[in-house]
């Protein structure tokens, strides 16, 4: 019996140093795989970063392109006047609401014809005034524009032959006061108009 526990002491002390150097392989081994996954992350972290800034740079880079182009095809655009941008809106809401278009250009047709009939209605009014106020037959007509012509002329020769109060009025020659001293500044006296006869 003796000999049997030493013997059975003995395997379990192999067992033991086989356990505890197979503990001591995977401690190591878990020791190696810990530094290994802290250096495949710092790289990674590293990695990710340069992939990171790169891809930033690529970013900014290409939204500067983009803004550029986007520029470059504003300007060479037209740009719209006002009136067009009313006139496509007004069509885009008679294509979204065609109810309303053509209750809008019903009103303008309402518009129009009210507008036409009064003028119509005006014009009437003119003629007929025309015809009322007008004299009868061609030749009193131009009678009667002779006339006012004569008149009209007489009355505009009499004025101009009316002496006034005014300063600067020049009377004849010879007819002058013993007190009135004519002026002489270089300017001759104009004679009195006479109507024609």
């Amino acid at each position: 019996m003796f000999f049997r526990r030493g013997r059975a002491r003995r395997a379990r002390d192999a067992v033991a140093d086989r356990v505890a150097d197979r503990t001591d392989d995977l401690a190591t081994a878990l020791e190696a795989a810990r530094e290994a996954i802290a250096k495949a992350s710092t790289a990674a972290g590293r990695k990710g970063a340069e992939l990171g800034k790169e891809a930033a740079v690529k970013g900014r880079k290409a939204r500067r392109r983009g803004a550029r182009a986007a520029r470059e095809v504003a300007d060479a655009l037209p740009v719209p006047e006002p009136e067009q941008v009313a006139e496509l809106t007004k069509r885009a809401a008679d294509k979204l609401f065609p109810e309303r278009a053509r209750q809008r250009r019903a009103a303008g047709r309402r518009r129009r014809r009210r507008l036409l009939v009064g003028g119509a209605g005006l014009l009437g009014a003119g003629v007929v005034a025309g015809w009322l106020t007008a004299p009868r037959r061609g030749a009193e007509t131009r009678q009667a524009l002779k006339e006012q012509a004569a008149k009209a002329s007489e009355k505009g020769w009499e004025r101009v032959a009316e002496p006034s109060d005014a300063a600067g009025t020049v009377t004849p020659v010879g007819e002058q006061g013993a007190e009135v001293t004519p002026l002489h500044d270089g300017v001759a006296p104009r004679p009195t108009r006479t109507p024609p006869s």
